[in-house]
């Protein structure tokens, strides 16, 4: 099994991090990941898609002409990018005028796009591959009370994500349930975290974070887990501004969902960059019989 892999932009610039969890649990897995060379931003389905629908559409299919269409074609550890790609295809295969339309600029440089590339979020394909992620586990996550964020963009527009349930997701708890942790329920799991609303009021997203931190701290899980670099740079960077702002102590440690399947495979913190989290996940980790050199 292989997939072309869709970094985007988020991940390689700013969280590098996560990017090596992320391969070191696919190589443990025994999927291949493959490097293509030209992949550019997706683009950003919350910027260039409100301000010009059809370069958004034209950037994302010269993305999708790229994949060489290993077994399952391309997959993405960000949920902003597997839903630009996701919804590319959605409105070039809806309207074949549009898709003509799209290649028609795309023949411009030599490319064109016949919308068969299939896309996928990482969280899907560890979900379809449970029985090999439970095999490969050497130290389950005992002790981990976590609070799952699934985030906008893993689940909605469900009708182009189209493959968990938006109200009621159950595939990332599956996953954090398979790694010996618990999924810890609470008030806002499906609430956003605030970090779009960050560009035009950066007061009501911290509201909006901040609201999300007081639940989960009530429901008693120990850290969270999340799958988009933009929900994790929320998460992970706000807590220091919410506290100074409003003399709060947050200090709950903030984890990518392959950052935690990795601890299960017996990585070690070090070995996952854990050092470079704005909270440093120390303490628990320690507290939790996980040697944590960070």
């Amino acid at each position: 099994m292989s997939y072309d892999i869709f970094l985007g932009c988020v991940i390689p610039a700013r969280l590098p991090f996560l990017e090596a969890s992320g391969r070191k649990v696919f190589e443990k897995l025994g999927i291949k990941l493959n490097d293509i060379e030209g992949f550019s931003c997706c683009p950003d389905p919350t910027g260039i898609e409100q301000i010009d629908h059809k370069t958004w559409l034209t950037m994302g299919a010269r993305n999708l002409s790229l994949s060489k269409r290993g077994n399952g074609s391309i997959i993405s550890f960000c949920s902003g990018c597997v839903e630009t790609l996701k919804g590319v295809n959605y409105f070039m295969n809806k309207d074949n005028k549009v898709k003509d339309e799209i290649n028609k600029i795309l023949k411009k440089i030599g490319k064109n796009y016949d919308g068969k590339t299939n896309v996928k979020h990482f969280a899907e394909v560890l979900y379809e591959n449970l029985n090999k992620v439970k095999e490969n586990i050497v130290k389950p996550l005992e002790g981990f009370k976590v609070a799952i964020h699934y985030g906008c963009h893993y689940l909605r527009p469900s009708e182009i994500i189209n493959w968990d349930d938006p109200f009621d997701p159950i595939t990332i708890d599956e996953i954090i349930k398979t790694l010996g942790a618990e999924s810890i329920d609470y008030d806002l799991k499906m609430e956003c975290c605030g970090n779009p609303v960050e560009k035009s009021d950066m007061d009501l997203s911290l509201l909006m974070i901040d609201n999300k931190f007081k639940s989960i701290q009530q429901s008693g899980a120990n850290c969270v887990a999340l799958v988009c670099p933009a929900c994790f740079q929320q998460f992970d960077f706000k807590q220091r501004e919410l506290n100074k702002k409003n003399n709060s102590n947050y200090k709950i440690p903030i984890f990518y969902l392959s950052e935690l399947v990795a601890l299960a495979f017996g990585y070690k913190p070090e070995e996952l960059g854990l050092k470079f989290h704005r909270v440093q996940p120390k303490t628990l980790l320690e507290s939790l019989q996980f040697s944590a050199k960070i």
